[in-house]
């Protein structure tokens, strides 16, 4: 399976010019393809977020030109799901990500191809259960209390609307709805 274009390795930055550096730009579109494959997969926003998570946590261990980017992020949705409690098949998983590559493509068949794909897959998520250091479960920032506050105080923002007694109360008004979220 032909993935598109790598990239240089270390932290995404800025180019020249202030546009994304090769790399940034090859993260992009990995983590593009992670959400695709994960929808269309019928992955929760979950772990899809957490198949992003440790896309990214892995590249921050590591360098990009060392690994295809987009076996780990294969390897990543594989391993989000079992995290997560939402398990997928690897067979699905490589059937999405060739549909994704080669659109008007057939499925693979179950040759030597497709199982050594499969075997690549399981081979990476030992690597990267192994360089993140079983350090792969974790608190996502878009929990549904921190959305509804942020949708809140957004559309009061949009129609200048102003909470009554905000200035005379104890605490901020969106502290009723979660205590660890801050608003600038």
């Amino acid at each position: 399976m032909e993935a598109p274009e790598g990239g240089g390795g270390g932290p995404a930055a800025r180019g020249p010019e202030g546009q994304p550096a090769p790399e940034a730009r090859v993260h992009f579109r990995v983590a593009r393809f992670i959400m695709e494959a994960g929808v269309k997969l019928g992955m929760r926003s979950i772990p899809i977020a957490t198949a992003c998570t440790i896309y990214h946590k892995f590249f921050c261990e590591t360098n990009l030109d060392a690994y295809d980017p987009y076996l780990i992020a294969m390897s990543s949705i594989y391993l989000a799901g079992k995290v997560e409690e939402q398990h997928l098949r690897t067979r699905d998983i490589i059937n999405v990500s060739n549909r994704y590559f080669n659109p008007s493509g057939e499925p693979l068949e179950l040759d030597s191809r497709f199982w050594e794909l499969r075997d690549s897959i399981v081979q990476c998520e030992l690597l990267m259960l192994r360089v993140l250091r079983f350090q792969v479960s974790f608190q996502h920032p878009h929990k549904a209390q921190h959305i509804a506050v942020a949708v809140l105080y957004l559309a009061l923002q949009v129609y200048g609307v102003e909470v009554p007694a905000e200035v005379e109360a104890e605490k901020p008004w969106w502290q009723i709805y979660t205590m660890d979220t801050e608003i600038p």
